[in-house]
């Protein structure tokens, strides 16, 4: 009988996308095509697109999750795993502002996670540095335009998905799923 094939963790993965999407010739001969995954937070909720806005929802909630397209960011340190994260119809990007209270917040900026790539620039607000945390069922992304916040969730449902910092409100911790 064979072995059930092992879950990899996030590092595993990301290393796994860091190789297999490397800047070279060769890379840019190929049409690039954002790596699928599913998040949901510790809470079981859901990614979802709601009136133009990505929020965490229960599974119950009779919306199907959004898959998020996630690209490497190679004119970044490459250690810190830092990655783009986009809707997979390559029109929206996820990005961090401050908004004019000063408010650090994540938002969907129109926009295409294969373009940042293909720039090879460092496009600090559209970009995350991704890491196994709190084991190794678990990831979070810190914001790499403001260290020290990251994507998080609120504890009630249907609320915009959004920037906390650790030991904060809300919940940093993602579980993941590579669709293909």
């Amino acid at each position: 009988m064979a072995e059930a094939a092992k879950k990899k963790t996030w590092d595993e993965e990301i290393t796994e996308l860091f190789k297999d999407y490397k800047p070279d010739e060769v890379q840019y001969l190929r049409e690039v095509t954002p790596r699928l995954f599913r998040f949901w937070d510790i809470n079981h909720k859901f990614l979802i697109v709601m009136n133009k806005k990505l929020v965490a929802s229960p599974n119950d909630s009779g919306s199907s999750e959004q898959l998020i397209g996630v690209l490497p960011n190679h004119a970044l340190d490459v250690k810190q795993q830092p990655i783009f994260m986009g809707l997979p119809n390559n029109t929206h990007t996820m990005s961090c502002v401050k908004s004019e209270e000063g408010q650090v917040q994540l938002q969907l900026t129109d926009g295409n996670i294969v373009r940042l790539y293909e720039q090879n620039e460092k496009f600090l607000d559209f970009s995350f540095y991704s890491r196994t945390d709190g084991g190794s069922e678990t990831c979070s992304f810190e914001s790499a335009q403001f260290p020290g916040w990251f994507i998080s969730t609120s504890s009630e449902p249907d609320k915009p998905i959004g920037l906390s910092q650790k030991g904060g409100p809300g919940n940093i911790l993602f579980h993941f799923e590579r669709k293909s």
